[in-house]
């Protein structure tokens, strides 16, 4: 008999129907192989992006010489997130192998500078992320014909995206990736209701418009209430991660975004990016059970890259596994090291 394991990916809100309980595929409240970063592994950088100075961590091999050049990587991470949270534990294992690795608060968030606070724009983090490989590519300890982006969450997707416009890349890869994000919502809400939240959205932008006051929504929440009826991250299991790293790693983690936020979040969709990525090398991780960013897109990106490329399923039972739990995110590390030596050259 073969041991081959068969996974099958149909849409989520089919797949989570289909077993008995549905909530083990969310986080544990206190989940016992939670990874914790050593701050001592990390160095503070600065560098431009647009009109802004973005504040960095640089991940250092252990053990390599004052200006000893070594491949790099860019690292992106969720939407809201700052640097303290999820990219650490990628980053450490990368340098571990040999890998310059730089990690980045994008504007508005963070110790980044620009305003207004708390504002997320896919288009502006695209464009931090770009700056920050144009920053890489200065330093005297990165071989600059040898660097790479790697993202999580949202950084997944946008890694898709910079690889589609930035051929200096010499590989991406996206882990856990935001890909369609409008369809995600739709997919949950169902066309009306989700059209209707979009409205509601509209309608307190359209408030701003008319105060000149910037607009705030909460940006996890585990219910909607009469005090939060719109949240960027409507979940239990958002809110328990960014609850408890918040705490106990990344006190500057804001607790709420603007509003318009949303606006230009839900039209974020980078399945229409990855053709571009070729000829550069496309790795697509992901969990076989993510109930926020859903497996289907996964494979729809996957399926539209051109050139060189795999996708890797990675048994899961929610989405944060992969942001700092083990066996998890080991497993995806080992993966991205895999594919980033055999295209860098390490």
């Amino acid at each position: 008999m073969s041991d081959t394991k068969s996974i099958r990916i149909r849409p989520t809100t089919t797949a989570l129907g289909e077993v008995a309980d549905p909530g083990r595929y969310y986080l544990p409240e206190n989940p016992a192989n939670l990874l914790r970063a050593d701050p001592s592994r990390r160095e503070s950088v600065e560098f431009l992006s647009g009109p802004a100075t973005l504040a960095g961590h640089l991940y250092r091999p252990p053990g390599a010489a004052a200006g000893e050049r070594t491949p790099g990587v860019v690292m992106c991470g969720p939407i809201s997130s700052v640097k303290e949270q999820t990219l650490p534990h990628y980053g450490e294992r990368l340098a571990d192998v040999g890998y310059t690795v730089l990690t980045f608060d994008p504007r508005n968030f963070g110790e980044s500078e620009g305003e207004p606070r708390f504002r997320y724009d896919p288009g502006a983090v695209i464009e931090d992320y770009a700056n920050a490989v144009s920053y890489l590519l200065t330093r005297a300890d990165v071989d600059s014909n040898r660097v790479s982006a790697v993202g999580v969450c949202m950084g997944g997707g946008y890694a898709v995206s910079v690889g589609a416009r930035d051929k200096r890349l010499r590989a991406v890869v996206s882990i856990a990736g935001g890909y369609n994000i409008g369809g995600t919502f739709q997919q949950f809400l169902g066309v009306e209701n989700f059209a209707a939240y979009y409205r509601a959205i509209n309608d307190l932008v359209q408030k701003q418009y008319e105060s000149g006051e910037i607009a705030y929504i909460p940006t996890t929440a585990k219910t909607l209430s009469a005090e939060a009826p719109l949240v960027a991250m409507l979940s239990p299991e958002a809110h328990s991660y960014y609850d408890r790293t918040s705490k106990a790693d990344a006190p500057n983690w804001s607790r709420t975004l603007t509003a318009d936020s949303l606006q230009s979040y839900f039209l974020y969709n980078s399945i229409a990016h990855a053709p571009l990525v070729a000829p550069t090398p496309l790795l697509v991780v992901h969990g076989t059970t993510d109930t926020a960013l859903l497996p289907e897109y996964a494979q729809q990106a996957y399926d539209s890259a051109l050139g060189e490329k795999e996708l890797v399923w990675i048994e899961t039972h929610n989405h944060v596994e992969l942001y700092d739990q083990d066996p998890y995110v080991s497993e995806a590390a080992a993966h991205v090291i895999r594919w980033l030596d055999r295209h860098l050259g390490v």
